[in-house]
């Protein structure tokens, strides 16, 4: 047993997680953190909405299933209530912030006099169904906050230089591979791509922000020099998506594009990731991806352009390649480099490597550890 792991044994820390979402992202973010701190001797519970997408893996903490945004849930609370009460949390830990506004109220309602001490990792700062009132909830919310956990050093710099928020009390690590549970309890369910195709994987939400339009125009260009290029968007679709598939048509590409706009299991995902050349991420605008880290966990290069903070994680020739936003030129060269140049593939294996290394969850909890004894401390 290590000094860090005796530490954590013989000196708990009761710690509630807070991620209202009960599916995607944050929640599996939340999920990964929360059972790395219990498995180090701390005392966690989960705060999350009712449908808890993980409640069947396992864990080392407790989930407490409470938060509907659609209708009260008494009993849940009454529960959530009792819980809290015997739990005594001496952290609270913030996860996301798609709806700021919550995140606020939750913070009124679970640290009434504010002795317990919070901490927050502000994952969303531009919410997907932005309102009036969102910059100012979340100005407000960071502002009670002892420290901040940032996923890029791009957002730290939004907090700071639009929000004019004082971050001294923050630190900057990238998200780790939030499907790192995934490899071990998943069997992976394979795409429905034909064998001879060579598969490039955009995934997550589909929303406007995420280019898709721009990829699609792209991989019309590609394959005019890779007619066995296929391409699988995966997703949940937050836009309309019938442009994307009169898109689709008017380049003749429906036999060679799979448009699933839809959450999917993580069977599938798990399939989509194994059977893909790369992940291609043509985003416009927005925050970071909890996706690249996943696609280094498969060992995967990334294809992505220059913003949301991909240029700090993708090392540009070594775990993949960078090219600007709303270029489809460009991105279609840097895709066909990917799928007709074997030696660049071989160069960047290594490096893919040690960044699914890089992307463990070790050096964020420990960091995350560090900062909950230090703020107890002080």
């Amino acid at each position: 047993m290590n000094v860090q792991t005796m530490h954590s044994v013989m000196d708990p820390i009761r710690v509630l997680l807070v991620s209202p979402a009960p599916r995607a992202g944050t929640v599996q973010y939340a999920h990964n953190l929360a059972s790395h701190l219990g498995r180090r001797g701390h005392r966690v519970s989960l705060l999350t909405g009712v449908g808890y997408e993980l409640a069947a893996y396992a864990r080392d903490y407790t989930p407490i299933e409470a938060i509907d945004r659609f209708r009260p849930r008494p009993v849940r609370m009454w529960q959530l209530w009792r819980h809290l009460r015997e739990l005594r949390p001496q952290i609270i830990h913030y996860q996301g912030g798609q709806h700021p506004d919550m995140f606020l109220l939750l913070d009124m309602l679970l640290r009434k006099r504010r002795e317990t001490l919070a901490v927050y990792t502000p994952q969303d700062l531009h919410s997907n169904s932005r309102r009036a009132h969102h910059d100012a909830a979340a100005r407000s919310l960071l502002g009670r906050m002892s420290y901040l956990f940032f996923n890029s050093e791009d957002n730290r710099a939004f907090v700071r230089d639009h929000w004019r928020l004082d971050v001294s009390q923050s630190s900057v690590k990238p998200v780790p591979d939030l499907m790192d549970f995934m490899r071990q309890d998943v069997c992976p369910e394979p795409p429905a791509v034909p064998n001879e195709r060579r598969l490039l994987l955009c995934f997550g939400l589909i929303e406007p922000r995420k280019g898709i339009g721009s990829l699609l125009e792209a991989f019309a260009l590609l394959r005019k020099q890779c007619p066995d290029a296929h391409l699988a968007v995966v997703g949940k679709a937050l836009m309309d998506t019938a442009p994307l598939h009169e898109a689709i048509e008017r380049h003749g590409m429906a036999s060679h594009v799979e448009l699933v706009a839809q959450y999917v299991s993580f069977e599938r995902m798990a399939g989509y990731f194994e059977r893909a050349e790369c992940v291609v991420l043509p985003y416009e605008a927005g925050w970071n991806s909890g996706v690249i880290p996943v696609a280094y966990g498969y060992r995967k290069p990334v294809v992505a352009t220059t913003v949301a903070g991909a240029g700090e994680v993708v090392r540009d020739g070594q775990t993949g390649l960078l090219v600007p936003p709303a270029d489809p030129g460009a991105l279609a060269a840097a895709l066909q480099r990917i799928l007709d140049e074997p030696a660049l593939r071989d160069t960047m294996q290594p490096h893919l490597e040690q960044a699914a290394n890089d992307c463990g969850w070790q050096s964020l909890v420990d960091e995350t550890e560090s900062v909950y004894r230090r703020l107890l401390g002080g």
